[in-house]
Formats: structure tokens, sequence, C-alpha cells
């Protein structure tokens, strides 16, 4: 019984470290029929993409301009937003062949719209295939799109 009751109150230990990391680790935003998730931690495409499939979300598509500036109006109400340095992922990449970004949860070419920062896509190293957007205004980033 005593190994049986350290084993649950080590289970229930770990759901309120998760209950509280999930409570406190990200902040939610609605706007119109979409709602955006702001994680407090840094992460790679590949573990943000993780991340939001695990909360049954998807890294985001901007198929627009209209995406594009609501997405950055409801970024710049988080504490993620930094007006000398913000960068986040966004859900495209050329994984499955160089130089052509897919949106990863449609499939869909980057066709109608995009916002590439000049000279970009670059590839650099040979190595950056997934999307980010980016705000540095002092390097004359202005929510520009980038591979990396």
């Amino acid at each position: 019984i005593t190994v049986l009751l350290i084993k649950m109150s080590k289970l229930v230990l770990l759901f309120l470290i998760v209950a509280a990391f999930h409570s406190s680790a990200q902040q939610a935003r609605c706007v119109g029929l979409h709602k955006y998730f702001f994680p407090n931690f840094k992460a790679n495409w590949f573990k943000a993409n993780e991340y939001c499939n695990y909360l049954g979300m998807r890294l985001a598509i901007i198929s627009s301009q209209e995406d594009q500036s609501k997405l950055i109006e409801v970024l710049k109400s988080t504490d993620q937003f930094s007006p000398s340095k913000t960068e986040v992922w966004i859900g495209a990449s050329d994984l499955a062949e160089e130089g052509n970004f897919h949106w990863v949860a449609t499939g869909t070419r980057l066709l109608q719209f995009s916002k590439w920062h000049p000279h970009q896509p670059d590839n650099g190293n040979g190595a950056e295939h997934c999307l980010e957007l980016r705000y540095i205004p002092s390097e004359g980033w202005d929510w520009h799109w980038n591979d990396r």
C-alpha cells in the first residue's frame, strides 16, 4: 500500500506540474474564428509545431495581408512582443522540397500571399527550411518572413 501511495502522489504531483505549466505558460488571444496561443518558452520550429499539435492546434497560416495584420496586432498585445526584436514561428517549411514552401497543416504552397524580406528566402548555410515572422526594426525587419 505504501508503494502505491508513493506512486499515486508522484502522479498527482506530475499532474499539478503539468497543469501549472499549461495554465501559466501560454497566453490565449481570440480574433474572430482564430484562437492564438503564445507560450512563454522558446522552441525550435519542430518543437513549436509539436506543441501546437499536442494542444490540437497548428502553427499559424498567413494567407492574406489581413491574416498577417491580425496576427501582428494580437502578438503586440502579448508578453512575447518586444519593440526591439520579436521572432515567432509560423506554419510553413520547404522541408519536402527545397525552395517550395508549403503550409504544413494544409499542404498548400505560398502562392497567393507572402511577405518575404528582400533577399529571402536564402536557405542560409543550406540549413534554413522553416518560416518565421520577424520584427527587428533596427535591421530593417518590419514583420517580414524569413527562412530559418
